[in-house]
C-alpha cells in the first residue's frame, strides 16, 4: 500500500513538473477564441514594464508649487509708503522659496492675518488662523518682550514734585521701550525668540541658542528653499552675520542609521575631520578653514536666512552630514573657530523619486484576459494537486496502524459454526450445535 500511494504522488509530481515545462510561452497575439486565454496573455517584457516606476516631472512640480510654492512666481508690483513721519519709500517685494516678503500690509488688521512657520526642517509653512468661540486660533505667536530694549530713567523728585516723596530723593523707572518694525513688519515669517529653542545634548537640556529650526539631523533635499531662523537679540553689538558650511565625516557605524544620538558630541569628536572641499564640489571655498561654502553677510535683525541644497555639495553622494556655523562680524576670521562656534548639524541630501505609472499602463492594466492572474491559476491548480497528494499520503502512512482489512477475504468465525452459509464441515468439536445445521 505504502509503495502504491508512493507511486501515484511521484507520477503526478513528474507530470506537473512536465507541465510547467510544456507551457505554452507569453505571445501578444490577439486571439479568435474567447476560450483560449495563452494567447491573450501580455508578453514577458510587457510584465516588467508594467511594474517599473516612471517619474512624472510635472506632477512633482505641480505638487511642489502647491506645498511651498514656487520661486519662479511673480512678486506683486512695488508699491510707496512713508517711513519715519516724512521720507516716502518705494518698496519692491520679493520670493524667496514660495514666501513673499515686502508686500503690502492691510490698512486695518484683525489678528487673523496669514503668517508662515517654520517646521522642523527649515521648510515654510502657510498658517491660517480662524476665530472660534470669539478667540482667535493659530495667530501669529507672541514675541513677548524679546524685542524690546529695557532703558532706565532717572526722577528727581525736584522736577517729580511728587506728594509721596521727601525732597532730594530719586526714582529709577525701567521701561521697555519697542523695537523699530520700519523693515520687520514687512517679513511674514515667524520670528525666532528663546521660547522657541529646541533641546539638544545627552539628556535635551542644552538650548540650541541662538537658532530655532532647523533642528539637529534635519532633511534638508536638494532643489528645495530652507529657512535657518536664529534670534537676532543673541548678538546684541553686531550688525551682520554670514553662515559656513562644512562637512561632517561620520563614525563607520553611524553612516546610514537614523539613530537617536547626541549630534553634538560626534562632531566635536571629529574636529580634525571636517573635510575640505572637494573638486567635483565647485571652485569656490569657504572663507574660513575647513569650510566649503561661506554666505555673504546678511543683517543680523532679519533672524533668517534661506539656504538653497545645490547637488555638486553632495560629491555623488545620496547625502552628505554639514556643520552650519554662524560668524558675527563682531569677530574676526582669523578667531572664529566652526566647533567653538554656534552651529547645527543637518543632513543634505537628494529629493526622493515618486513614480506613476502611464495612462497606457493603467489601461492595459485593466484589460480582462490580460492580466497576470491567469499564470496564477494555471500554476495554482497543479501545486493544490500535489499538496493535496501529499497530505493523503502523511495520513495513510499515520493511520496504518489502524486499519483491518481481514473481513473482506473470510467471513468472521462463529462457536455455532458457519450457520450452513459456506460449504466447510462443522467441527466436530463443537457441543452446542443448532438442530438446524445442515450437515454435508
Amino acid at each position: 500500500m505504502r509503495l502504491s500511494v508512493l507511486c501515484v504522488f511521484v507520477a503526478t509530481l513528474s507530470g506537473v513538473q512536465a507541465g510547467f515545462i510544456s507551457l505554452p510561452p507569453r505571445t501578444t497575439e490577439s486571439s479568435s477564441h474567447s476560450n483560449s486565454f495563452v494567447t491573450s496573455i501580455p508578453s514577458l517584457d510587457k510584465r516588467e514594464a508594467r511594474k517599473k516606476a516612471i517619474v512624472n516631472k510635472q506632477w512633482l512640480k505641480d505638487e511642489s508649487e502647491r506645498i511651498h510654492g514656487t520661486d519662479d512666481e511673480e512678486a506683486p508690483p512695488p508699491w510707496l509708503r512713508t517711513i519715519y513721519g516724512s521720507i516716502p519709500e518705494v518698496v519692491t517685494p520679493t520670493v524667496i522659496g514660495g514666501v513673499t516678503f515686502s508686500t503690502r500690509p492691510p490698512e486695518t488688521t484683525s489678528g487673523t492675518e496669514w503668517w508662515i512657520t517654520v517646521k522642523d526642517d527649515g521648510s515654510p509653512k502657510t498658517i491660517k488662523p480662524k476665530v472660534k468661540n470669539g478667540q482667535i486660533k493659530n495667530g501669529y505667536p507672541d514675541v513677548k518682550t524679546y524685542f524690546e530694549t529695557a532703558t532706565t530713567i532717572v526722577h528727581k523728585q525736584e522736577d517729580l514734585k511728587a506728594h509721596n516723596l521727601k525732597e532730594g530723593d530719586v526714582v529709577n523707572e525701567v521701561i521697555m521701550i519697542p523695537e523699530d518694525d520700519t523693515y520687520v513688519k514687512l517679513s511674514p515669517l515667524m520670528r525666532c525668540t528663546p521660547d522657541f529653542y529646541f533641546k539638544r545634548g545627552v539628556a535635551n537640556v542644552e538650548d540650541s541658542e541662538p537658532f530655532c529650526r532647523p533642528k539637529d539631523n534635519a532633511k534638508m533635499r536638494v532643489g528645495k528653499t530652507y529657512f535657518l531662523t536664529w534670534f537676532s537679540r543673541f548678538y546684541e553689538e553686531a550688525e551682520n552675520v554670514r553662515f559656513h558650511y562644512a562637512y561632517v565625516r561620520e563614525r563607520l557605524q553611524d553612516k546610514g542609521m537614523k539613530v537617536k544620538r547626541d549630534i553634538r558630541a560626534p562632531v566635536k569628536d571629529v574636529a580634525n575631520n571636517v573635510a575640505e572641499l572637494s573638486p567635483e564640489a565647485g571652485s569656490s571655498k569657504g572663507e574660513v578653514p575647513g569650510a566649503f561654502f561661506t554666505s555673504e553677510w546678511t543683517k543680523n535683525d532679519q533672524g533668517f536666512f534661506p539656504v538653497d541644497i545645490q547637488k555638486e555639495w553632495l560629491k555623488g553622494n545620496v547625502y552628505k552630514k554639514v556643520l552650519i556655523a554662524i560668524q558675527p562680524d563682531t569677530v574676526d576670521d582669523d578667531e572664529f573657530s566652526l566647533l567653538k562656534a554656534p552651529h547645527l548639524v543637518v543632513n543634505f541630501q537628494l529629493k526622493e523619486i515618486v513614480g506613476k505609472n502611464t495612462k497606457e499602463m493603467r489601461k492595459q492594466m485593466d484589460m480582462p484576459g490580460n492580466r497576470d492572474d491567469i499564470y496564477y491559476i494555471v500554476m495554482g491548480i497543479p501545486t493544490l494537486v500535489v499538496v493535496a497528494l501529499f497530505f493523503m499520503y502523511l495520513f495513510v502512512q499515520a493511520n496504518k496502524k489502524q486499519r483491518d482489512l481481514s473481513g473482506l477475504r473470510k467471513p468472521r468465525k462463529s462457536r455455532f459454526g458457519n450457520m450452513g452459509k459456506y460449504s466447510i464441515p462443522y467441527a466436530e468439536s463443537d457441543i452446542r450445535k443448532p438442530s438446524t445445521l445442515k450437515q454435508l
